[in-house]
């Protein structure tokens, strides 16, 4: 589906600008310094809602604010800003042509439609900024931003003297972020891990993480390090998995840390959970005598909950949960209370649609379950969306377990 990214971005540079206009008009004693496009908002495979535009001025934030401190923090939270313009009819249907765009096609272009949305919106505050200051309506130093919630299209929407002035944490996390980017990659993990381990960083620990993971293979035997001989062995578990390489050194160790006695569960649920995101669900089932009832669950649990939609992961595949509880009876009560609804489930992609519909007729309630769940939020073709419907009529009236009858009754309305 072909989309009109330049009508998009036009649309949105003459909402912002006719905006500015009208409040510099409306208060034509106030130094209007700065205008936002915010409230970003879309769900994943599905909703991309339509962004407010907020002005502000000098007068209006220090009459806001109780304090100097209190200012700063309000001259860029757009959300508290007095002046804010709502998306009208014609927003709506740039949204929802959006949209329709980012779902079709099973929504297997979402992301990448969702992606150049965001870009289109930095672009066009960059233009519109451009087209104020050519117009005489606000001087040099105004400038027009995109600010989602993380932050991330401030740097695309203003040069880098403007995030420099007016967001210097942001300019000194690049700063930083292009100093390890020059360091050879084995310095950039000691240093990562440095970052992660210190917090003190312009660098934020969320990022640098992200950094680990991104080096792969490379951040592997720094991570087994602190496996071993970090008290925060969970995070070092949790990062052996995202990365996704399951080695017979990787395995043997998280082993290792999932049987040991002498650490608290939550170490031990972590490394077990690692195991099972990596494959190896039959080293927790095979060291079921040495390991708690709670450990043994969550690692069961792990490659069917949110935890493994971060960083690296295979195909959805109920075949090693159902081979775990085929051996270990006892243990399918837990694991029913760890994929509950609301317990934070796995969101799966087109290309795993399918596997989750055959988990319909599945012989174990907890797979039958989680199948429904993931399945409704899933981004489902015509034909895959009609089967979906007629399992979920059946499950609600034939299903033998009562809370898979419930969990239909509460998807089917």
């Amino acid at each position: 589906m072909r989309f009109d990214w330049a009508g998009l971005q036009a649309s949105i540079q003459d909402q912002v600008v006719g905006f500015v206009r009208r409040m510099c008009a409306e208060h034509p004693d106030e130094h209007v310094y700065g205008a936002a496009v915010h409230e970003f908002y879309a769900e994943s495979g599905g909703t991309i809602a339509c962004t407010l535009v907020g002005v502000a001025s000098e007068e209006r934030v220090a009459a806001l604010a109780s304090d100097p401190l209190d200012a700063q923090a309000l001259r860029w939270s757009p959300a508290d800003w007095p002046w804010q313009l709502d998306p009208g009819p014609a927003e709506e249907e740039w949204a929802s042509r959006l949209e329709a765009a980012a779902t079709a096609g099973n929504g297997r272009h979402w992301d990448a439609v969702h992606q150049r949305y965001l870009r289109t919106a930095a672009n066009a505050c960059k233009a519109a900024r451009k087209q104020l200051v050519a117009d005489g309506i606000v001087g040099e130093d105004f400038i027009v931003v995109a600010m989602d919630e993380a932050w991330e299209l401030i740097p695309l929407s203003l040069t880098r003297a403007q995030v420099r002035r007016h967001f210097p944490e942001l300019d000194a996390e690049q700063r930083e972020a292009d100093r390890l980017a020059a360091l050879p990659p084995e310095q950039q993990v000691i240093e990562l891990v440095a970052i992660v381990e210190s917090g003190s960083s312009p660098l934020p620990s969320e990022q640098a993480v992200q950094l680990l993971r991104a080096l792969g293979v490379l951040a592997v035997p720094a991570a087994l390090a602190r496996l071993d001989g970090s008290t925060d062995k969970w995070f070092w578990a949790k990062l052996l998995a995202d990365i996704g390489i399951a080695s017979a050194e990787v395995s043997a160790a998280l082993e290792r840390t999932m049987t040991n006695t002498r650490l608290d569960e939550p170490d031990r649920s972590w490394a077990a959970a690692a195991l099972s995101r990596l494959g190896r669900m039959d080293l927790v089932v095979k060291r079921l005598d040495s390991i708690p009832p709670g450990v043994a669950a969550q690692g069961f649990a792990a490659p069917y909950t949110s935890f493994r939609d971060h960083g690296a992961h295979g195909p959805l595949d109920y075949a090693p949960l159902e081979s775990a509880l085929a051996m270990c009876p006892d243990h399918r009560p837990a694991v029913f209370e760890q994929l509950a609804p609301g317990r934070g489930l796995c969101s799966i992609g087109p290309d795993e649609a399918e596997t989750a519909l055959a988990a319909l007729a599945s012989a174990l309630p907890v797979v039958r379950r989680h199948a429904l769940l993931v399945l409704s939020d899933a981004p489902l073709d015509a034909e895959q969306r009609r089967r979906y419907t007629e399992q979920l009529k059946r499950l609600r009236r034939d299903d033998p377990n009562p809370l898979v009858r419930d969990a239909a009754a509460v998807l089917g309305g």
